[in-house]
């Protein structure tokens, strides 16, 4: 099938630069989608250039195939183009106002531009969009998004709705372990520790929240357990500086 659709775009580039009257019999909408299609197998590669080539050919033989704005946003979002980004998020926007996935990616770079409220819109629109199959993930986001403001009790609501969805997801696990520290729930930032544990490999930030959380609860050789595989699997963390610094101030 490939095959196939590499002599299609083969072909369809052809009897363009022939400039014959066949070319308004090429099916402009199968060519955008095979370009698409290649696009994603580069991407998955990390091969963006190619990537990015085959969006633009889609994007020629389709002006109005809003898939390959979204994807092509998504591309100029990873090089850091968010201006162009944004131009074909808008634009995939208005050709398919109903598409969660869509609505989802623009919030997400939307926080990363540090526009949180409009991100927030995009996200609680993709929730409400008809077919969204990954809500647990709109409402983990929100709640990063929501840190990044800063905006602790709304970023709380959020993570709390995502692990209602899905109880495993490690952000959340992990953003709340952190919340309920600062707040100086310390049953509760273990038991969301825990809980992280038993679904991701420890990190540098989780085993330093370990060392913290075990710390306030008075359980020093938990703590120490947590001091002991920070400095072996993350010496050169910034976490493990942190750990130096208070370690310093007990002396």
């Amino acid at each position: 099938m490939l095959l196939r659709w590499l002599l299609v775009s083969a072909l369809s580039l052809f009897l363009i630069a022939c400039g014959g009257g066949v070319q308004k019999d090429i099916d402009r909408q199968k060519l955008a989608e095979t370009q698409l299609h290649l696009a994603i197998g580069y991407l998955k590669q990390g091969r963006i250039e190619a990537s990015l080539e085959k969006l633009q050919r889609a994007l020629e033989a389709e002006p109005d195939y809003a898939p390959a704005h979204s994807a092509i946003a998504l591309v100029y979002q990873r090089q850091g183009e968010l201006d162009k980004a944004d131009e074909h998020f808008q634009r995939a926007l208005s050709l398919n106002p109903l598409d969660g996935r869509t609505h989802n990616n623009y919030a997400v770079m939307l926080c990363q531009a540090r526009k949180f409220d409009e991100a927030e819109k995009h996200f609680l629109i993709a929730l409400k969009s008809r077919g969204y199959k990954t809500p647990a993930s709109a409402y983990e986001n929100l709640g990063v998004c929501a840190m990044q403001k800063p905006d602790i009790k709304k970023a709380e609501r959020y993570f709390r709705r995502a692990l209602q969805i899905d109880p495993t997801l490690p952000v959340s696990l992990l953003r709340m372990a952190q919340i309920s520290l600062d707040n100086k729930r310390y049953l509760s930032g273990r038991a969301y520790l825990q809980r992280y544990q038993e679904v991701a490999p420890p990190s540098a930030s989780s085993l330093w929240l370990g060392v913290q959380i075990e710390t306030r609860l008075g359980d020093e050789a938990t703590a120490r357990e947590y001091a002991d595989q920070l400095s072996r699997h993350f010496p050169d963390s910034d976490e493990m500086g942190l750990l130096l610094e208070m370690e310093a101030q007990q002396r």
